[in-house]
């Protein structure tokens, strides 16, 4: 399952209230070869988090999510980075 649309299933798993902005998943390629060693992979996503209390909320909800290795939240440059270990392709 590509990562994109196994962020989208998990996230859209939890309720949050849609922000002003729509969320965007940038396009991940991934070769077809089948890796020894977990691939890992670096999504960012556009999120406009206004005050603690929803950066605190996405935060907690990304944190449950299987194979989220690390969540950095920039406010001022309205990102979330993840870094997943993907062990299928």
């Amino acid at each position: 399952m590509a990562l994109v649309s196994w962020a989208k299933k998990e996230l859209s798993r939890f309720k949050l209230q849609k922000p002003a902005k729509r969320l965007t998943l940038p396009e991940i390629s991934t070769s077809t070869k089948c890796l020894a060693h977990p691939q890992i992979q670096e999504v960012v996503l556009d999120a406009d988090l206004r005050c603690a209390h929803c950066q605190n909320r996405v935060t907690s909800v990304i944190s449950n999510i299987e194979d989220v290795e690390s969540i950095v939240v920039r406010v001022l440059e309205k990102k979330v980075t993840l870094i997943c270990k993907s062990t299928s392709i």
